[in-house]
């Protein structure tokens, strides 16, 4: 491997490493609160609310495009400007893994951006799970940026899809909640679910809330009997 690459790896990840230390020390990055986490109860994919999906890093790493989409919904209905910001980052650009592709697009990443509407600019980037001030994300990973996707277009685009691609939320509960739910509660406590580590635990909170929300236990006891019936049929 090119040792000036490896290099420039190393000194992005110490340097990212520091920064984030201090943008958490001092305000400039944060967790998702718990005010947004409540908006997430209310959006859905696939039958999940995205208060889990966005809090799970095993279903939103490496899933930008989709989980970037989902955490926006949470700003339309607000006076807050939003944007989709499909961007390079060094994150990406400067990794050993990535750099031989010949796919541009093979990098690509895409991020949220909030106005709020005391003006200020915060930057979601739902594969780190981080809130950043906006000019703390770009000094820590040099975004180019080569599209935006403004909020009227979001609105759009989902009405578009809705219209064609219409979602039976509990018919969706149902069928894919008792796959999905066991394969999250496996993750507790790697050391990459940053929001299931002891002392938050806001992953757990949020899979046991929609628990008892869907009434859950009834629709995996539904599963099993007919998983049983169906035993009985062969």
């Amino acid at each position: 491997m090119n040792t000036i690459k490896e290099k420039k790896w190393k000194q992005h990840n110490d340097k990212f490493k520091k920064l984030l230390l201090y943008g958490l020390k001092n305000g400039y990055i944060a967790p998702y609160d718990d005010a947004l986490i409540e908006k997430l109860r209310n959006i859905y994919e696939g039958g999940i609310p995205a208060s889990i999906l966005l809090l799970s890093d095993g279903m939103s790493n490496g899933y930008c495009y989709d989980r970037a989409l989902l955490m926006s919904k949470a700003f339309l209905e607000e006076e807050d400007d939003v944007h989709l910001l499909y961007v390079s980052i060094d994150s990406l650009r400067l990794n050993p893994q990535f750099t031989n592709c010949n796919d541009p697009l093979y990098i690509d990443h895409c991020i949220v951006e909030r106005i709020t509407k005391d003006g200020q600019s915060l930057i979601y980037d739902t594969s780190t799970g981080l809130v950043y001030d906006k000019k703390m994300y770009w000094f820590m990973e040099h975004p180019i940026v080569r599209k935006t996707n403004s909020k009227s277009s979001i609105m759009e685009f989902i009405k578009f899809d809705e219209s064609y691609h219409s979602e039976n939320i509990e018919k969706e509960k149902e069928n894919f909640s008792p796959l999905i739910l066991p394969m999250i509660e496996m993750t507790y406590g790697r050391p990459n679910e940053m929001y299931s580590m002891l002392g938050m635990e806001l992953l757990q909170r949020e899979v046991e809330y929609f628990k008892k929300k869907s009434n859950y236990d009834s629709i995996f006891q539904k599963i099993e009997k007919d998983i049983k019936r169906l035993e009985l049929r062969k």
